[in-house]
């Protein structure tokens, strides 16, 4: 299962001409939740599920760090300290501190933008950026090299049950410089290998001089070794996806992006796109504009779209994939987040709506824009997570069936939750962003 970042929707499709012949959808809706209430707020967490249980790991408590040198930019006093569990049977939340957890997990499960996918009972993470032995005369701050494996079940009720021994025992983990990164996104795809895609690796304090940053420029697949109780690396499985051109003009140096599952051509085979993400580089760098193809195998491949250029939306944010079988059609859809036009206002929070609608019989891309925009400038590292009633085209990648939603009906077809909330499209002193504790209901009428 792969959750997707953001807070909110409304309508889209409209007039949408990609489907054709297929039923053209009357758009999207959304309301906040009567029944989802008091969850903690957060952005740029680690979502997991089992069942009723909704699991929330890290992250941060307040919204955009911005750019201010003089400012402390990720303050460890706003890091998300406790594993939550919410109960959305009964609206209930309970919670551990992280502290409880082994030594070598108790400050990156603290931290923000790791990478996470999970598979069955199984939550997998690796990395994050946080600080190190906070408030301690050594204290510094890394993206961390953990990887580790969550029991889901276990977790959830040591967590109920305040069990501390059953809590730490819920984890196991192994430390490799492989797997090292923050702001990418992590998969394990059909071939049975994990792609830990794109990213970055950033030390020291954000915003000072005294910092070091480098990006992955490729996705390191590799292979894991597993018992109950030990994880890691398999040893000579790792292998690198790269276009192997030099940091300062290579398509894969990306991060804050959006890496989506995606069904291939004859419906068959999953893969994975690579949408946006910023910087090309230099100091004024612009975000990427063209997509990534990823395809898993005995040797993984590569296609760079240049075909297609996105024009919004453009960080990661709020996203949910479709599926129609009948033409062949892959839907990525992407709410808010940020980038409101990549020629004006790349860094700019968006309401806007962007579809992109990829026909993989004839690899034309096309965007559907919503003619209505979200109610706020909300999205940005949120989640999405699909309703247990909605009909599924993959159930292991959260992929929608979209020929099996009745036609001429509204259909609940998720939550979205959490992220940043901005009063506007910039953020500063005088508009101060916040993370969301809301759960909206979404809804899809075709």
């Amino acid at each position: 299962m792969k959750t997707k970042l953001l807070s909110f929707v409304a309508i889209l499709f409209l007039g949408a001409s990609f489907f054709l012949n297929a039923q053209t959808p009357k758009g999207f809706s959304i309301k906040p939740s009567r029944n989802l209430k008091n969850l903690p707020a957060l952005q740029s967490f680690v979502f997991g599920q089992s069942g009723k249980y909704w699991v929330m790991i890290g992250g941060r408590t307040n919204g955009f760090h911005g750019f201010d040198p003089n400012a402390y930019l990720f303050p460890f006093k706003k890091a998300n300290k406790y594993i939550y569990v919410y109960n959305t049977a009964i609206n209930k939340l309970d919670s551990m501190s992280t502290a409880f957890l082994p030594a070598a997990l108790r400050e990156q499960y603290t931290s923000t933008n790791m990478q996470h996918f999970q598979v069955g009972n199984y939550l997998y993470v690796s990395g994050g950026y946080g600080e190190f032995h906070a408030k301690l005369p050594d204290s510094s701050w890394v993206t961390y090299s953990t990887l580790s494996r969550i029991n889901m079940s276990q977790l959830i009720n040591a967590v109920l049950t305040k069990n501390i021994n059953q809590f730490a025992a819920s984890v196991v983990y192994s430390k490799s410089n492989l797997t090292a990164a923050t702001g990418g996104e992590l998969f394990k795809l059909p071939d049975g290998k994990f792609y830990l895609t794109l990213g970055h690796r950033y030390n020291g304090k954000y915003g000072t001089n005294n910092t070091s940053q480098v990006y992955l420029d490729s996705v390191h697949v590799f292979r894991l070794t597993e018992t109950a109780s030990s994880i890691s690396i398999t040893p000579n499985s790792m292998q690198y996806l790269s276009d192997n051109l030099p940091d300062s003009v290579t398509q894969f140096r990306r991060r804050d992006l959006l890496v989506v599952p995606a069904i291939q051509r004859g419906g068959k085979t999953v893969g994975l796109t690579v949408y946006g993400g910023v910087f090309t580089y230099g100091n004024n760098g612009a975000p990427f504009r063209n997509p990534i193809y990823i395809k898993g195998g005995t040797t993984p491949s590569y296609v760079l779209d240049k075909s297609y250029t996105q024009t919004s939306n453009i960080y990661s944010t709020a996203n949910v994939e479709m599926y129609d079988a009948q033409n062949d059609v892959m839907l990525t859809t992407a709410f808010g987040g940020m980038g409101e036009n990549m020629t004006t206002d790349p860094d700019a929070f968006t309401k806007k709506i962007l579809t992109i609608s990829k026909n993989n019989r004839t690899n034309v891309t096309t965007e559907i824009v919503n003619p209505t925009t979200l109610p706020t400038y909300m999205g940005s590292e949120g989640v999405f997570i699909t309703a247990p009633s909605v009909p599924m085209y993959n159930t292991s990648y959260d992929i929608i069936n979209y020929n099996a939603i009745p036609a001429g009906k509204t259909t609940l077809i998720g939550y979205i939750y959490g992220g940043i909330v901005s009063n506007g499209p910039s953020w500063g002193p005088s508009n101060p962003t916040l993370p969301s504790n809301m759960v909206y209901e979404v809804y899809l009428t075709k």
